[in-house]
């Protein structure tokens, strides 16, 4: 079936000459021999007059075709589709997860003791108990959206503190985590199509995919696996939103909601809602950290040989470089001595006082920038000294090339792992005729590294000439040991972007 013809908008010189046309051939018709409608002439002025108002007709006409279409709408155009199905844009919501106590002798922590982060967003026990020393403390945010989630390790303090127990205690292990700011147009717009795609009904995956979603905003996406234990079973694994740009404030890169939530919160929600008996299995995903370098086809540096036009490397001869045409080629920290003397096994030498390099921290998403200023070893062990300290650097973080469009470059592909899903749940073929993953990843939320994010990176400037992979740590998410257990989910770690 052809596509309906697009909704044609006329300019102004098209309108203008629309008019004139018709005034000319109609005054021939009345034996005009030859009508002055030139530029100058008074009809020419009054049909450019009435041109430059019928032209911010047809362009508002556009404006509010936009507007009132599910794939284009914004704002309240937007909310005003989601509510014709029973929806709306999600709000913000406060992460959850445990802290550590530290104290001198157990002692009772009553539900509703508050504590603090360094930003003044308060967090407050759910469950009163006593507690010992070292005890996790499960808590949740009081202020929502993504700032209130925090990585290990990270300290607050008791408003109030518990008998026996120090001022402060720490983030346990797995974080705080589910913490998201309120929807915005894309997400919305992304769950509305998936409405119209697949509408739900009777049960359906997309039915339980809307209990899920609809079950807290801590949710930010429902995968579906049908059938997964035959007929009667179901399984899905639901995910949160990832946040690891700098504008959230947020420091970890994670998509597993935590447990309590999943349990008290989601799973029971799910299962009031669904309209049929069904063994329902409900998980969370497993991260899998990954490693990627990406060769990036990028305009040369003016200083280059032959010169190039600039806005593209920083450097004539970017370091590191793939001198050995390494099909997997990354630049890897082996040894640190301090902040800014580090060693790398790169295949050759960077230019003291001259090359500049770049670091993606996968701890905070902060994309680091240094001049190297003096080297020495030899290749594969050069121990290089910065003049400005890469705070955090680690074994194995990846060092790579300073270019103008960095964070650009950085933030899309942080953007393309963020709207990664799950893998499969299994391998065999008798069990995918059925229950492969839905929605399918080659709709959308992909689950292998591919196409999709090199797109994101060539899509990210007119100036990215071209992108393809040199290293994946993982490409394709491996199944869970057991098909009840969570899936599988990649996450990024480090990331290394090198001259193609």
């Amino acid at each position: 079936m052809p596509s309906p013809p697009p909704f044609t908008i006329k300019s102004q010189p098209e309108i203008r000459d629309d008019i004139l046309r018709t005034w000319r051939n109609g005054l021939i018709k009345r034996g005009v021999a030859n009508p002055n409608v030139s530029p100058g002439s008074d009809y020419y002025v009054l049909a450019t007059g009435i041109a430059n108002e019928i032209a911010v007709v047809e362009a508002n006409g556009g404006v509010a075709i936009d507007a009132n279409m599910p794939d284009s709408a914004v704002g309240d155009n937007l909310r005003r589709w989601l509510q014709l199905f029973g929806g709306d844009f999600r709000p913000a919501g406060g992460s959850a997860g445990f802290v550590v106590l530290s104290s001198s002798s157990a002692s009772t922590v009553s539900s509703g003791s508050q504590l603090l982060d360094g930003a003044g967003l308060r967090y407050q026990v759910t469950q009163t108990a006593t507690y010992a020393n070292a005890a996790l403390i499960p808590v949740s945010a009081v202020d929502v959206g993504a700032a209130s989630n925090h990585a290990a390790g990270d300290v607050l303090t008791w408003v109030s503190p518990p008998p026996f127990s120090d001022p402060t205690a720490v983030v346990a292990s797995l974080g705080l985590t589910g913490g998201s700011d309120a929807e915005k147009d894309e997400p919305a717009r992304s769950r509305l199509l998936s409405l119209f795609q697949n509408p739900p009904s009777s049960g359906n995956w997309q039915d339980v995919c809307n209990f899920a979603e609809a079950s807290t905003p801590a949710v930010e996406k429902c995968f579906v696996y049908p059938a997964a234990e035959g007929p009667g079973s179901l399984h899905y694994a639901v995910t949160i939103a990832a946040t690891t740009t700098a504008a959230t404030g947020a420091r970890a890169a994670t998509r597993q909601i935590d447990a309590t939530t999943l349990a008290n919160v989601v799973a029971p929600y799910v299962l009031g809602l669904y309209p049929e008996h069904a063994g329902i299995t409900a998980t969370g995903v497993t991260n899998v950290s990954t490693d990627v370098s990406i060769a990036l086809s990028l305009p040369s540096a003016p200083q280059a040989t032959p010169a190039g036009p600039g806005g593209g490397w920083l450097d004539g001869t970017p370091w590191p470089t793939n001198v050995n045409a390494d099909a997997a080629f990354k630049c890897t920290v082996t040894a640190v001595t301090s902040t800014s003397v580090f060693t790398v096994d790169a295949p050759s030498a960077p230019t003291p006082n001259a090359t500049r390099i770049a670091y993606l921290s996968p701890t905070d998403w902060t994309l680091r920038t240094a001049k190297v200023i003096a080297v020495s070893g030899s290749a594969g062990a050069y121990q290089i000294t910065i003049d400005t300290p890469f705070v955090g650097i680690a074994n194995g973080n990846f060092i790579w090339p300073q270019c103008q469009n960095q964070q650009t470059y950085v933030t899309a592909l942080l953007q393309s792992f963020a709207k990664m899903g799950p893998g499969e749940k299994t391998t065999s073929v008798s069990v995918l005729i059925r229950g492969f993953r839905h929605p399918t990843s080659q709709l959308s939320w992909p689950y292998a590294l591919g196409a999709q994010q090199l797109r994101a990176l060539t899509d990210a400037g007119t100036e990215v000439f071209g992108a393809s992979w040199l290293y994946r740590s993982t490409t394709t998410p491996a199944v869970p040991g057991t098909i009840s257990s969570a899936p599988n989910i990649l996450i990024p770690n480090n990331i290394g972007l090198y001259s193609a």
